[in-house]
């Protein structure tokens, strides 16, 4: 865990972002998958907890991948900074002074992606508030008072206030 200050902050992309989000969620799916996880936490789990979709026999969401994939998160982006998806597309997770996030901000950020139905909203609602569209926040980001910048060498970036950004 790193707590240097950057000395500039480039702000990520949406698309950097997401395909890094994809990358540790086809991760996670594929090592939940090979675990059979879903075949235990129907043994554990009511069936009340386990909607699932209409004329199928797949569940909507799963309560233990959920927490799973808030672990991930929380504890890849705090001690290390970055997930596994964040490392292959040169991203961090820092505070808004550019230093290492701390555990309490990396759960609080962690719990909007999570879950993707709970990440649609939380994009959405960034997107369309504007003091949270400046710094390319999530909602749960802006909760937590940290950002997502890019730490590769970047031929342009466009300046917008105070963080330069990622076209």
């Amino acid at each position: 865990m790193k707590n240097d200050a950057r000395t500039e902050i480039v702000l990520a992309n949406w698309g950097r972002r997401f395909i890094a989000w994809f990358v540790d969620y086809l991760l996670i799916v594929l090592l939940l998958g090979y675990f059979q996880l879903e075949a235990i936490e129907t043994r554990i789990v009511p069936a009340i907890f386990l909607p699932e979709a209409p004329g199928t026999d797949l569940s909507i969401w799963s309560p233990l991948s959920t927490l799973i994939f808030f672990f991930y998160f929380t504890f890849s982006e705090w001690y290390f900074g970055r997930s596994i998806g964040q490392l292959l597309l040169n991203v961090q997770l820092v505070d808004i002074r550019g230093r290492g996030a701390s555990l309490k901000a990396s759960a609080i950020q962690s719990i909007g992606k999570s879950n993707p139905l709970l990440l649609l909203f939380d994009c959405l609602i960034g997107w369309a508030y504007q003091p949270s569209k400046e710094r390319r926040q999530r909602i749960f980001n802006m909760l937590s008072g940290t950002l997502v910048v890019f730490i590769g060498k970047s031929d342009r970036t466009l300046r917008e206030g105070k963080y330069a950004k990622e076209p």
